[in-house]
């Protein structure tokens, strides 16, 4: 999906690590994409995508509340979400991945799952 997200910071040692602003969710990113320099306080076009190394392990939540936490100093996340169809929406944010339709038995209720890395594209 896309969003306007505000650059936070950019890691010093690894440039592909950025911090982005999404309204409420301060996310720590992997830059997949960005032909134009990044600069600490623009607001950018960007396309958000979940990464997974290995296959995606969902859980049925009992918490019915939408977070993202970083795991650490790490690019992974855990993320509590509502499952919809392909989509896991968390408030103000959507993720959207084919796989999801693999958990259609968790559709329509909340769900947690850790993904490996949050991704991002810059659009030009």
């Amino acid at each position: 999906m896309k969003y306007y997200a505000k650059l936070i910071s950019v890691n010093e040692n690894v440039e592909e690590e950025v911090i982005f602003a999404f309204g409420e969710y301060n996310i720590c990113c992997f830059v997949d994409y960005s032909s134009v320099p990044l600069r600490v306080g623009n607001i950018y076009l960007v396309e958000l995508g979940l990464w997974f190394n290995d296959d995606i392990q969902i859980e049925a939540s009992k918490d019915k509340h939408f977070f993202i936490k970083r795991e650490r100093e790490t690019f992974k996340h855990i993320i509590n979400g509502y499952l919809f169809e392909d989509k896991l929406i968390l408030s103000n944010l959507i993720f959207q991945d084919e796989s999801f339709y693999d958990f259609s038995y968790f559709e329509n209720d909340f769900i947690t799952l850790e993904s490996d890395r949050i991704t991002v594209s810059i659009i030009d």
